[in-house]
């Protein structure tokens, strides 16, 4: 246990001690990124809505697209039957 401790202390260190070779302002864009994409629905809530609209749209075209729609359960069982007239 100790030995998983110091191996992570020493990767830390590495990255971000002062014997690194990336400097501290290299590690904000990777950081404010990150920070940026998990704070972007909060920020800009309707912007978040349309999106998940739009994805679940495309999902249900290539649901559609692939046979696998609601449509194909529907016609099941609908051959060969006519309507009244």
């Amino acid at each position: 246990m100790d030995s998983a401790v110091d191996d992570a202390y020493q990767v830390v260190e590495a990255l971000f001690g002062p014997e690194s070779g990336i400097p501290w302002w290299a590690w904000m864009a990777p950081i404010m990124l990150l920070l940026g994409r998990l704070l972007y629905p909060v920020f800009f809530p309707e912007a978040a809505a349309a999106e998940a609209e739009t994805d679940r749209r495309l999902a249900e075209f290539r649901r559609e697209r692939d046979g696998k729609g609601k449509d194909k359960d529907s016609k099941k069982g609908k051959k060969g039957k006519k309507g009244k007239k």
